[in-house]
Order: structure tokens, then sequence, then C-alpha cells
């Protein structure tokens, strides 16, 4: 195993967008949270996890519990977006970064594209939240 990938184990990351960032590219795997995969909430869960703060599993979860409403301010780096079922991570003002299935992988996206694509089958974006790793 390469030096530069191993840290103490009790290293708490700064970024949990750039830990997320990290699994592009992995496979999307309903329910995953694993080598084999992983779903939009997983993905949540690990990179928050890294930052050293708590998250529930699932994304109506960590909807309820994580962070506090954006009302009328545009979403910034950190910000979760969600959807019925979906979570999706800010990036900066025009990405989000989310596994779903329809790339099958954890992948970036535009904001816009993503809201188009999903309203259809899932509504219009639920809330957006932003957190902090120390909450």
């Amino acid at each position: 195993m390469p030096a530069r990938h191993l840290v103490a184990v009790d290293h708490v990351e700064g970024d949990f967008v750039a830990v997320a960032e990290r699994f592009l590219g992995a496979p999307y795997l309903w329910g995953g949270k694993s080598g084999l995969g992983l779903d939009c909430s997983g993905l949540v869960q690990i990179a928050l996890a890294a930052c050293g703060a708590s998250c529930p599993r699932d994304s109506d979860m960590q909807q309820a519990t994580l962070g506090a409403a954006v009302d009328g301010e545009a979403p910034r780096r950190g910000d979760l977006m969600f959807w019925k079922g979906h979570v999706a991570i800010v990036r900066d003002q025009h990405t989000l970064l989310h596994a779903n299935a329809f790339h099958m992988a954890v992948g970036l996206e535009s904001i816009a594209a993503a809201i188009d694509r999903i309203r259809p089958t899932d509504g219009e974006v639920r809330c957006v939240k932003r957190v902090s790793p120390d909450q």
C-alpha cells in the first residue's frame, strides 16, 4: 500500500466535498456503502464521517436532521440538495456530485441538468440544506 494512502486512525478530514470527490467514477449500488458500490446517501454519510460528523444512513433521515434550510440563497459548496429519495452534494454554484442510477456511478452533473432530469420522476427539489462537518 502506498504510504500516501495512509493516515493516522484519529485523522479527520476538513472538506467533506473533497472526500466525496475521491469517489468519482465509483459504481452506483442502491443501498451500497462498500467497495462494490454506493448510493447517494451512503456517499454523503461516508464523506461526512471522514470529517468527524455523524450522519444518518438514508436521505430522508439526512434531510430531517442535517444542517439548516437554505431559503432564497444560491446553493454553495457543501450544501446538500434533496429530492424525494435522493440527495446530492453541491460542488460549486453550478455543479453537484452524487451517486445515481442514471449514470450508474458517482458523477458530476450540472445542477440545472440534474433538476430538469429528476423532475419528471421524483418531482422538484424538496430543500437545500447547509451542513457543517462539525455539527
